[in-house]
């Protein structure tokens, strides 16, 4: 614990530094948010380093949304030069050309948005049902892509690149050959996805609710695999390496005896599974609803939850 009597706010370290700013409010008052990031900038810890959250009310302050298309106020272009996140979601937009240069940028629900070639320079993107978006391949050197049911969504090769990738429930997209690179991706409720095979080198992989994946042998590196909901899956005998696997409502699975050195295991509601002896060395397991199983003694050191 750090005790900050007496000592000066350029004194502190980065890490507590970062973190007062981060939540630092900023309410209404233009100026005082001018004057202070201009404090807080100067300060070498944490020069660079600091990204300005405004929330949807806030965000509003800064841009003129006159008839639906958006330009930067003289207020925005006094703070341009910082790392700024800002929430436009439910905006009736249209023109989202003058947003390219933002570090984050919330964009759920805005349903007249097409055209998103100006904000491939973005460093994160949440897009959330914007059923009217169809070409992302401007969005290819972006670090972290959001594109939460955006039904018209097809083709993701393009995002091959992206680290952090979520399209979750776009029922378009069928092929995902293309993104065994990417580190964190969500593919949860994409019920027209068949091939997983290309996604073994993904680190962390939600594919809950892929009710048409049957064959997952090849996900044994990933290192958090959540295949909740996924109905068809039965045999998991190439999964004992992943770390973290969530297979809750998997009701085909019945044999588990070779996910013996997974960490956290959820095993709730599968109704099938009788024999959990393999699983001493288990930290972490569900077995929420599986009423088949009777006799868990053997796992003195497993954490069971029930």
């Amino acid at each position: 614990m750090i005790t900050c009597k007496n000592m000066k706010l350029d004194e502190l370290p980065a890490d507590v530094l970062c973190y007062i700013t981060e939540y630092f409010e900023i309410g209404d008052d233009l100026n005082k948010l001018i004057n202070s990031h201009k404090f807080f900038r100067n300060i070498p810890q944490i020069r660079g380093k600091y990204l300005l959250r405004l929330n949807v009310k806030q965000s509003k302050k800064y841009y003129d949304m006159r008839y639906g298309n958006i330009q930067p106020t003289l207020w925005f272009k006094k703070i341009e030069k910082f790392k700024l996140s800002i929430d436009l979601s439910r905006c009736k937009i249209t023109d989202v050309s003058a947003l390219g240069n933002l570090h984050t940028l919330y964009l759920a629900d805005c349903q007249t948005i097409r055209d998103v070639s100006a904000l491939g320079n973005v460093h994160a993107l949440y897009f959330a049902e914007c059923p009217n978006i169809t070409d992302i391949s401007a969005l290819v050197n972006v670090h972290t892509v959001w594109l939460f049911n955006c039904q018209n969504i097809g083709d993701v090769s393009v995002l091959k690149n992206v680290y952090n990738l979520n399209v979750a429930w776009c029922q378009n997209i069928t092929d995902v050959s293309a993104l065994g690179n990417v580190h964190t991706l969500n593919l949860r409720g994409c019920q027209n996805i068949r091939d997983v095979s290309a996604l073994g080198n993904v680190h962390t992989l939600n594919l809950s609710h892929c009710r048409n994946i049957t064959d997952v042998s090849a996900l044994g590196n990933v290192h958090t695999l959540d295949l909740h909901g996924c109905l068809n899956i039965g045999n998991i005998s190439a999964l004992g390496n992943v770390h973290t696997l969530n297979l809750s409502w998997c009701p085909n699975i019945t044999d588990v005896s070779a996910l013996g050195n997974v960490h956290t295991l959820n095993l709730s509601w599968c109704p099938n599974i009788i024999d959990v002896s393999a699983l001493v060395n288990v930290r972490i397991l569900d077995l929420t609803y599986c009423y088949k199983i009777t006799n868990t003694s053997m796992l003195k050191n497993t954490k069971i939850i029930q």
